[in-house]
């Protein structure tokens, strides 16, 4: 689960007397199971290779598809289980690899039996390694589901979609516990930005165990008011980051994608306004405090990180304005500006090995890489090797 970005597993749970279906999946579309919408299960087969996914209607004209390839016998069986009894408890996972909810999903009879029945369009499922072929049914899947998802030499394979019924989800309560606080988060609380800015804490809190701050303060005057929403920094580099929430549970997962777009790039501009003014502040020596008044000594002199972190960055629009209002933030503060989603932030604190030096490293790169290339849809990916591949 750690190296996928997001996936589904059919396994066996409690020693194999139970079942269970295990989805990971971004934050946002979580919110949105939580909130309703509606959930298939979607099959293929090509040559042996079981593909397995969900497709989830959050988006009323661009459902999202999460997809995998089934590749163990215990896979294979707890499947084959689920059909026969047409139940199974479902868990969701976070891009944080964190169980965030669950619920019971129900298949119909004749919905089962098709499942069954398609499944029989092959004499033997495939087991073993993720391998080129296994890669290309994939492909091949995620083409015939979705004709936006081209690869090379991809062509049409037999799929099947069937719909679900979903009990009430039920949320965790799941702690993260630092050196010097905690915080709590339960994905069904309807102040989703708060839910964000504790996830973010979470994910940065073993990277800088103690230079580490949620909601800092800045004394301008004589008057203290928030710095950003979340603050970290070692010996050489300050990151600021605002958090900029996809309001789901409060504003619906019905939204067309045009207007989902623009809501996120005007809270992205509103963010990069709260970054400039963050970052002079703390380039004219104002005084910054965690939220006790206890005082925080930042390096003032290096370039600052000036973060926009979103729940998710999707790909659909016009996303020149916002690359203009980097470069401007940028050439104004002198500063590296980024947007980047928590997926993202997700994957480089795994390519950064959680140090801070390298997370900054990496910033930096992926921020030249912005640069050369006036796009912000930017992924940082672990490089092949032995470490990686364990």
């Amino acid at each position: 689960m750690r190296s996928e970005i997001a996936s589904t597993w059919y396994v066996p749970a409690n020693g194999g007397e139970e079942i269970a279906l295990l989805i990971k999946a971004p934050t946002s579309s979580i919110k949105a199971l939580l909130a309703g919408c509606p959930m298939g299960l979607v099959f293929g087969l090509h040559d042996g290779y079981l593909c397995t996914g969900i497709r989830l209607y959050d988006v009323p004209e661009r459902p999202l598809l999460i997809s995998g390839i089934q590749r163990n016998a215990e896979e294979h069986a707890a499947l084959e289980e689920l059909l026969k009894l047409r139940q199974t408890p479902v868990f969701l996972f976070s891009e944080m690899d964190v169980c965030l909810a669950w619920t019971t999903l129900t298949l119909s009879e004749p919905d089962a039996l098709a499942v069954q029945t398609f499944m029989q369009l092959t004499s033997e499922l495939y087991v073993g390694s993720y391998c080129e072929a296994a890669s290309y049914a994939l492909d091949c899947f995620c083409y015939s589901v979705d004709r936006s998802q081209v690869a090379a030499r991809v062509h049409e394979i037999k799929t099947i979609e069937v719909p679900t019924t979903l009990d009430r989800w039920t949320a965790n309560h799941i702690s993260f516990c630092g050196l010097r606080e905690s915080h709590t988060i339960l994905i069904d609380n309807p102040d989703e930005g708060e839910v964000l800015e504790k996830a973010i804490w979470a994910s940065l809190e073993s990277v800088f165990p103690t230079k580490l701050f949620k909601s800092p303060q800045v004394k301008v005057g004589s008057k203290h008011r928030e710095l950003t929403d979340v603050l970290a920094f070692h010996q050489y580099g300050v990151f600021l980051i605002e958090a900029k929430d996809l309001s789901v549970l409060q504003a619906g997962y019905a939204r067309t994608q045009e207007r989902r777009t623009n809501g996120v790039q005007k809270q992205i501009q509103k963010a990069i306004g709260q970054l400039i003014g963050a970052s002079k502040s703390i380039k004219r020596g104002d005084e910054v405090s965690e939220i006790n008044g206890t005082p925080l000594v930042l390096d003032r002199e290096h370039p600052l990180h000036c973060i926009v972190l979103l729940t998710e960055l999707m790909h659909h629009g016009n996303w020149e304005e916002i690359v203009k209002a980097l470069v401007k933030a940028t050439i104004e503060t002198g500063d590296f500006f980024h947007v980047l989603d928590l997926q993202e932030l997700i994957m480089l604190l795994k390519c950064s090995s959680g140090k801070a030096e390298l997370l900054d490293y990496n910033l930096m790169q992926r921020w030249k890489r912005f640069v050369e290339t006036r796009n912000i849809h930017i992924q940082n990916r672990p490089a092949p090797g032995p470490s990686y591949q364990a």
